[in-house]
This record gives structure tokens, sequence and C-alpha cells, in this order.
């Protein structure tokens, strides 16, 4: 018998794979139509994730580019700051060092609350999220920065520091930066 040559070649698209694969395990069609549009939302999701982390919703330091070689005092402060955007941008990529809490101070002691205040907190407070949203991380970049635009040196030294002491103490609470569900940043008790 003789095979009929196509003139096309016929390809399946992703989702008639989908649902070819998925009929061989499941054989009911809305069960997999349901599959496929929790994956469909999924993927949209992650899109979203994605764009939403896009640079434009990053505060960065300085766009100055010197133009004579006079400038040089310039070129330096320039390359704090590169250094700086570069420590933001590991600071909110890294799993854990950035938390969130929800903090009221009328269930804590005033004890408590000093502890709370003079950044001691992740020994106070017992409902710590050590994984917020990225949002909530760059809010509170974007918060540190207002606070300090100018201090360069000073505030990219003492996230340094908190950022080391975190790395080498084996992801240690004390070496966390915080934020609460009023916004207001927590800096370890050493650093304050």
């Amino acid at each position: 018998m003789d095979i009929p040559e196509y003139k096309y070649d016929f390809d399946l698209s992703s989702k008639q794979k989908f649902f070819l694969y998925m009929y061989q395990k499941i054989p009911n069609i809305d069960i997999i139509t349901h599959i496929y549009k929790l994956k469909e939302e999924l993927e949209d999701e992650e899109v979203k994730i994605y764009h939403g982390l896009c640079p434009r919703n990053v505060k960065t330091m300085g766009s100055w580019i010197p133009k004579d070689i006079s400038h040089n005092f310039k070129s330096i402060k320039l390359g704090e700051i590169m250094l700086m955007n570069a420590l933001i941008i590991k600071l909110i990529i890294d799993r854990g060092f950035i938390s969130s809490f929800t903090y009221c101070k009328d269930d804590y002691h005033i004890i408590e609350i000093n502890e709370i205040e003079n950044g001691n907190w992740f020994s106070v407070i017992s409902n710590i999220n050590t994984n917020p949203p990225l949002k909530l991380k760059l809010k509170l970049m974007n918060i540190l920065y207002d606070e300090v635009p100018l201090l360069v040196t000073d505030i990219y030294d003492k996230l340094n520091k908190i950022y080391m002491n975190y790395q080498k103490n084996d992801h240690n609470d004390y070496f966390r930066l915080g934020i609460d569900q009023n916004n207001k940043v927590y800096l370890p008790l050493l650093y304050v």
C-alpha cells in the first residue's frame, strides 16, 4: 500500500500537544480544559510578575555621565552609585534577607516595643514572613533610598555590612531587613 504524500507538514500546536498528552492520562475533556485554564492563568501571572519588576519600578541613583576628564570627582561618585544600585538589586533578589511582618503596638509590652523600635524586632515579633512579595521588597528599598538619597556611601556601607553578616551567619535572623504593614523599615540593632 502506498502512503500518500502530503503537500504540507502538520505539527501540533502546544495546546494540542497538551490536550493529547493529558487525554492519555486523564480521559475527561472537561478536567483537561480546566487544567489548561489553570496553566494559562499561572503563565499570565508569571508574565505580570516579571513585567512588574521592570527597572522602571526601581528607583536607581544617579544618571550623570562625565563629559570632561576634569570631572573626575563626579566619576568617583558615579562609581559609588553604580555599586549601590547593584547592591539594591542583590538584596531584592536574595530570598529571606528582606522580611515583612504585622506590628500592632497594643499587642506588646513597653519593653518589647522598645526592643522592636531599636532594631531587635526579629526576636520579639512572631509573625515574620521571610519571603514577602517582590513588590514589598521594592517598596522597602525605595523607602530607604528616599530617606537618604545623598548619603550613598553611608547607606551602602550599612546595607553591605548587614548583608555580609547575614550570609556569614547562615541567614541568621539577626541580620535581616524588615518592613511592617505601615511601610516602616526596620534595620538590625547593630547598624541603626
